[in-house]
């Protein structure tokens, strides 16, 4: 029998009313870490693509038999085995934290500490659906250039956690994967992290793959004159062209980032027209969803 898939509409409700609690509420920490769990099972439903009508529980994830019959058991199976691996491990973490909250034989209150780590897991759940989603629809010079422009819109530690993963698992694979790394390190961390990162990787990166004039043609083409994020055709090897890049003034007055919370991209969010951009080709309106789900009872910072 078919799966149904992740329909946001099914949950827009509930994930706003649970993102205002946690997030624009006073209740208790141990309360708010009650219903982080609770995200946690949304957005496991999203990373999974279950749809409302479909079973599912976040022991069926973490427990270390799984039930073949299980329709969990058979989207876990579809996952990179890597991804996979963190993926049931910060599930397992959030469940536990979560359920020390949830039983009354735990009489003790939650601490600060304890909301951040529980918040800290979430933001890795939130990279893994962009993990899944550039391991399907490979982030490369060929990559949808709306969807990357909009990849932008997340909050840097998002992306940075997302592009990190990606490395591990796909190496030095790239020059658009590394590029975008780097910029990601910028605005999460700093210029002088990314840089440093360059330096030290330099004999990895230098001995790359460089596009070939065919990819290079063919790249372009997807650009006006004056717009090319790559000037291709002025390097022929990755490291001068990503050294040459990063040194650029308008990458080093990136660093740090302008926003940090999702709160705080929002506001860049909302003045995009998600449709407009993300709605020609299945590639963009699978982006589209997952960036939507992420914004969900998001209130800008003014």
């Amino acid at each position: 029998m078919a799966i149904t898939p992740f329909d946001n509409s099914d949950y827009e409700v509930l994930i706003s009313d649970l993102i205002a609690d946690i997030y624009y509420s006073n209740i208790s920490i141990s309360s708010k870490i009650v219903l982080l769990r609770k995200l946690t099972e949304l957005i496991t439903r999203r990373f999974l693509n279950l749809g409302k009508s479909e079973k599912m529980e976040l022991g069926d994830i973490t427990t270390s038999v799984k039930n073949p019959r299980y329709k969990t058991t058979e989207r876990l199976n579809s996952v990179d085995d890597i991804l996979r691996e963190d993926f049931e491990a910060t599930v397992n973490n959030l469940r536990e934290i979560g359920n020390k909250y949830s039983h009354t034989q735990n009489h003790m209150t939650a601490s600060m500490e304890e909301f951040l780590e529980t918040e800290n897991l979430i933001w890795d759940l939130f990279s893994f659906l962009f993990i899944q989603y550039f391991l399907k629809y490979n982030l490369s010079l060929k990559s949808d250039k709306n969807v990357l422009s909009l990849f932008s819109q997340l909050p840097p530690e998002i992306r940075f956690r997302t592009l990190q993963k990606l490395l591990d698992i796909k190496g030095f694979d790239n020059v658009m994967l590394i590029d975008k790394y780097l910029l990601s390190l910028v605005k999460s961390r700093s210029w002088e992290s990314a840089y440093c990162w360059l330096i030290s990787n330099k004999d990895e990166i230098s001995a790359m793959h460089y596009p070939t004039e065919e990819e290079i043609i063919e790249y372009n083409e997807d650009f006006r004159e004056g717009e090319l994020p790559f000037e291709l055709r002025k390097f022929n090897n990755a490291f001068g062209l990503l050294s040459t890049k990063i040194r650029n003034p308008r990458v080093k007055l990136a660093s740090g980032g302008i926003y940090r919370t999702f709160e705080d991209a929002s506001k860049y969010y909302q003045s995009k027209n998600l449709d407009t951009y993300l709605s020609n080709t299945i590639e963009q309106i699978e982006f589209k969803e997952l960036l939507y789900f992420c914004f969900i009872g998001r209130i800008a910072t003014q």
